[in-house]
This record gives C-alpha cells, sequence and structure tokens, in this order.
C-alpha cells in the first residue's frame, strides 16, 4: 500500500542567497520555494533570497505554511520565518493538509494538530492527508491482512476498516480496493460506483481515470455515476488538470478536453500538465511553455521544467535549477541543484493533494 510522505530537518538562521540585481524582499510575501545546494536543502523567497540557509537533510515543501524538516535524524516543523514551532521529535511526516499532518514513531503513524499535540495515537501502518475532512488510515486486523478505513477530523474512525486499499476523497468520492477491484465510496462509506476498475484515479474536473482489462489494461474517464464517458481506448493516461488530460495512443500523447475531444492537432512524445494556463513541452530536447492554444509563450530552453504554481515554475540548465516567472524571465538564478524527489512532491502537492477540492 503507498503513501505520499513528505518529510524531514536542523536548526535555522536567515542568510542572504547571491542573485544579482535581486528585488527588495517583500515581508507580506510568505510563499517559499524548497531548494537544494551542496546536498543540503533550504528555501527561498520568490525575489531569490535565500531566507531559511540550505543546511537540512530533508525538508518538504511548505503546506499551510508549514514544512517538515529534519534535525539530529528526527523531523519537526518549522514556518516560513524559519522559525521551529513543533519540535523534532519524529520518525517520519507528511505534509499538513485542514491543519493536520501524518506523523511516525517507530513504524506507525498517527495525526497532529497545528501546535503539535497527538489527535491519533500512532497505530496506524499508513496514513493519507486529510482531504474534505476525511483521511483513509491502514488497520491491522487480529487476522488477516490490514484493512484501509477512514477518520474524520477528530481522530474518530468513521468509516470502518474494510477495504484492502483506499485513496483520497476528491469531489465527494474516494476510490477504495476491494479484492483485485477498485470503485468508489461516498462520505458515508457507501459504494456508489461498483468496484470493477484495475485502477482508479482521484477525481478532478467532474471525471476520474481508470484502467480495465488487468495490469496493463487500456485507461479511460468516469463520471460521478460511474458511466464510462471517454472510452477505455488509451494505453496511459494523466488526470485532468485545468479541464485537460493527456491520454497516450501508439506511444504518442495528446491533449484532450473533458469531452474527449482533442484541445490541439498534434501529439507528443510525453505527457504534460497545464498550471496557471501553461505546459511545459519538450521541442528539440528543450523545454518550453505552451498556452491551451499551442503556442509557445515560452520558448523551449530548458534542460527540464515543472509546472507554474504562483506564478514562478522550476526548471533546468544543465544539472542546476533555478525559477522562471510567465513571461519566461529567470527570476531565481540557476544556482541550486535539481532535486527530482523535490520536483516531485512539489508537482503531486500541486495536481493531486492541493487539488482535491469537492465540487
Amino acid at each position: 500500500m503507498k503513501k505520499m510522505l513528505w518529510f524531514a530537518l536542523a536548526l535555522l538562521v536567515f542568510a542572504g542567497g547571491c542573485h544579482k540585481d535581486r528585488v527588495a524582499l517583500d515581508k507580506n510575501d510568505t510563499y517559499r520555494l524548497l531548494v537544494k545546494k551542496n546536498g543540503k536543502f533550504g528555501y527561498c523567497a520568490r525575489n531569490g533570497e535565500l531566507v531559511i540557509p540550505a543546511q537540512f537533510e530533508h525538508a518538504s515543501i511548505f503546506s499551510e505554511g508549514l514544512a517538515a524538516v529534519r534535525v539530529g535524524g528526527k523531523d519537526g516543523f518549522i514556518d516560513t520565518a524559519g522559525k521551529v514551532v513543533i519540535k523534532p521529535r519524529f520518525d517520519g511526516t507528511s505534509v499538513f493538509r485542514e491543519g493536520k499532518a501524518a506523523v511516525m514513531f517507530g513504524d506507525r503513524w498517527g495525526y497532529i494538530d497545528r501546535t503539535g499535540n497527538l489527535l491519533t495515537e500512532p497505530r496506524y501502518i499508513a496514513t493519507f492527508a486529510f482531504t474534505e475532512g476525511l483521511a483513509s488510515v491502514i488497520v491491522a486486523q487480529p487476522k488477516g491482512e490490514p484493512k484501509a478505513g477512514y477518520l474524520d477530523g477528530q481522530g474518530k474512525l468513521v468509516i470502518a476498516p474494510q477495504f484492502d486499499d483506499a485513496s483520497l476523497f476528491s469531489e465527494g468520492l474516494a476510490a477504495v480496493k476491494i479484492g483485485k477491484k477498485k470503485g468508489y465510496i461516498d462520505s458515508t462509506g457507501k459504494m456508489v460506483i461498483p468496484p470493477a476498475f484495475d485502477e482508479a484515479r482521484p477525481f478532478r474536473d467532474g471525471l476520474a481515470q481508470v484502467q480495465i482489462n488487468g495490469k496493463y489494461g487500456l485507461r479511460g474517464f468516469v463520471d460521478h455515476t460511474g458511466a464510462m464517458v471517454i472510452p477505455a481506448t488509451y494505453g496511459d493516461a494523466t488526470n485532468f488538470n485545468e479541464g485537460v488530460a493527456a491520454v497516450m495512443s501508439k506511444n504518442l500523447w495528446q491533449l484532450i478536453d473533458p469531452a474527449g475531444k482533442p484541445i490541439l492537432n498534434r501529439t507528443f512524445p510525453s505527457p504534460t500538465v497545464f498550471s496557471e494556463g501553461l505546459a511545459p513541452v519538450m521541442v528539440d530536447k528543450k523545454v518550453g511553455y505552451m498556452d491551451k492554444k499551442g503556442e509557445m509563450v515560452i520558448k523551449p530552453a530548458y534542460d527540464a521544467g515543472s509546472i507554474f504554481v504562483n506564478g514562478l515554475a522550476p526548471v533546468r540548465k544543465g544539472e542546476k535549477c533555478g525559477f522562471i516567472d510567465k513571461q519566461g524571465k529567470m527570476v531565481i538564478d540557476a544556482d541550486y541543484e535539481w532535486d527530482q524527489r523535490s520536483i516531485d512532491m512539489y508537482l503531486s502537492y500541486n495536481t493531486t493533494l492541493n487539488g482535491a477540492t469537492k465540487k
């Protein structure tokens, strides 16, 4: 059973970066970007100033104003000023969602609130983040395999552990596994879409990606009733984001709208995701950014790139990471290490967890 966990810590001091001609630091702007330098993690403000020095062995992105960092082999949380607000005492952590974070003691998980107080005892084998007031947990059973159920915001098991796996709630539904098949339940635990799929992803833009015909079967999209509104004819697919999904057929990718119609008369060698109206695409081995009309708004000049969040996107030049704005200006110089784990965390949080909102 998988879980997206985000984590890890050391003492904090303020220090400046080395960006030339930097604009003044906006004291009211608390947006912080996770960066890596000389093998350690720290945080930049959007003007490029390294406001929390790169000195942590591990660190998470900020969520709800807090980030997990590792100090002396234990995890705790800092605020956007770099102050330790929850002392390091955990063996693992997740990001904060809805005012709660999962934390690990030994090999078991529980939840804390923003003050660091335990909301539940650390008794769970695995946990997911809270979305729509509920979080799935994996519970050991006296006999047989562990089962998944759901906690409410007070830490009470409101949907009994009865599933072989369970995912996050989005748009009022959550994918659960019974035996070898997956379906969807509502917030009361009622099965509203029967378990008939080999894979089932969260709902986005009114649709959820599902897979049929086995592990290497075909993918399509269902609506909230379980009707297959985009037929399962694709070898692979992404979830919808900003009304666009990427689907693969014959090893080429196409972008479709929620009606299943292509938004562009072209294909791509790899999938992409739209965020803030732009999507990274590779042209002649360089990454640029296009809009939904297919126009290259930012010319291909980078070796890699991820999505825009709050007007900034991480890009790679050689082995170094910097950040560009939506005009393509490098506003944070490529002075940092490109850390794929951090990029994956950034992408997953902003397209899956942070996008899990009820319709």
